[in-house]
């Protein structure tokens, strides 16, 4: 098959050259690291710089690129930081408080670190 026929193919049916299939990624390879609740997902990176995490049928927002194309939130799968949790209830042990009372003093529960998740995306993109 020659390049142009080749090319009129590739348009006509759709599929582009540069197409990824994503990385499929597991909490087991990230052990405590792993940023989410879903316990696997697949990392893309669909146009070059938009990180994406693809768990079940819905594509969310891994970086700020994806986050501006409309990607979903991904506030909704990104775990809390145990550690934060752990220390939240020895603090309010030691205060003699409550834990959600210590929780309201001290603000939204930080997340687990998305940043491998996100660097491992960008070589995707590359």
């Amino acid at each position: 098959m020659n390049k142009r026929y080749l090319i009129c193919f590739l348009i006509t049916t759709g599929i582009s050259i540069n197409a990824t299939a994503g990385q499929l990624i597991k909490s087991t390879d990230y052990g405590e690291k792993w940023p989410f609740t879903v316990k696997e997902g697949v990392l893309d990176c669909p146009d070059g710089q938009t990180v994406i995490f693809i768990s079940g049928d819905k594509k969310y927002a891994a970086n700020g690129a994806a986050k501006s194309r409309g990607y979903a939130a991904i506030e909704s799968i990104w775990r809390d930081d145990p550690s934060m949790l752990k220390m939240q209830k020895e603090i309010a042990k030691s205060e003699n408080k409550t834990l959600q009372q210590i929780q309201k003093e001290m603000g939204p529960m930080p997340k687990v670190n998305i940043g491998p998740i996100i660097n491992a995306g960008i070589k995707l993109c590359n």
